[in-house]
């Protein structure tokens, strides 16, 4: 006979808050252990173009660990036209809240992460620093060096969205990719992204046209991620869908689009 609610929420919390989706990544938590070292990489030539300060909600459905559940999430993108601040969340009913944030300063053709934190059980973060092209974890005892142009787990998302709002007509047709270097937890790696299609997409929030990319997987058991950029929004992601291999899944979609007066992160 299956355990009443009561008994199973603290093994579910242990199980499902490490896990809670974020726009970035089903992965666990950050760790403390020293990131390797980036090979060099060469920074994007194309000029971006930061989207419009904005508040978004999202519907969310997803499955983790063979259990369906639905909850909201939200996120905050703030710019200045200098300085940048991301912030995500999502929140599962009994279960808790897992956040995301990442603050830094916007350069040409990139954004300059400075600080990116994991919250959910415990807050973990990251710190970057531009002029001695390293990042270290809090919990490290040493630097690892990052190559110009690197994201966090958060701001790669929006250096995506920036990318295509700064060059729209060269992201229409399918095949077109985009690579940028990110970093977490004890690796970083090149994610590439590849243009799947330009098509009107249905959400909660309407209908919109929208760049439907997808991150190109580098292994057999990579996690599958389709993320639709919509120039209504700037083009701010208005639909994720994640995916891995064991099953679990999330879909969020856009449920409302507030643009911001006030940009000051």
């Amino acid at each position: 006979m299956p355990l009443p609610l009561q008994t199973r929420l603290p093994s579910l919390t242990t199980r499902l808050l490490p896990k809670l989706p974020s726009l970035c990544t089903l992965a666990g938590l950050l760790i403390g252990a020293a990131l390797l070292p980036a090979p060099a990489q060469t920074v994007p030539a194309e000029a971006i173009a930061p989207p419009p300060s904005a508040d978004m909600a999202f519907e969310v459905e997803g499955r983790i660990s063979g259990m369906g559940y639905s909850a909201r999430a939200q996120l905050r993108w703030q710019q200045d036209g200098e300085h940048y601040e991301a912030f995500q969340a999502i929140r599962l009913p009994l279960v808790g809240t897992r956040s995301q944030r990442s603050s830094g300063t916007l350069r040409p053709h990139f954004l300059q992460p400075l600080r990116f934190e994991d919250s959910a059980r415990k807050r973990r973060s990251l710190r970057f620093d531009p002029a001695s092209g390293s990042v270290i974890a809090d919990e490290a005892t040493q630097s690892a060096s990052v190559p110009e142009g690197a994201q966090d787990r958060l701001s790669v998302f929006f250096q995506l969205a920036a990318t295509v709002a700064g060059q729209p007509q060269r992201y229409v047709e399918p095949g077109r990719q985009i690579p940028i270097w990110t970093v977490a937890n004890n690796k970083q790696e090149a994610w590439v992204f590849e243009v799947v299609e330009h098509a009107p997409i249905t959400l909660p929030a309407g209908t919109m046209d929208a760049v439907r990319l997808q991150r190109m997987p580098r292994k057999p058991g990579d996690q599958q991620a389709d993320i639709w950029l919509a120039p209504q929004t700037g083009y701010l992601p208005v639909r994720i869908h994640l995916s891995e291999d064991d099953g679990d899944v999330v879909d969020l979609r856009l449920r409302d689009y507030q643009a911001q007066t006030d940009t000051a992160p």
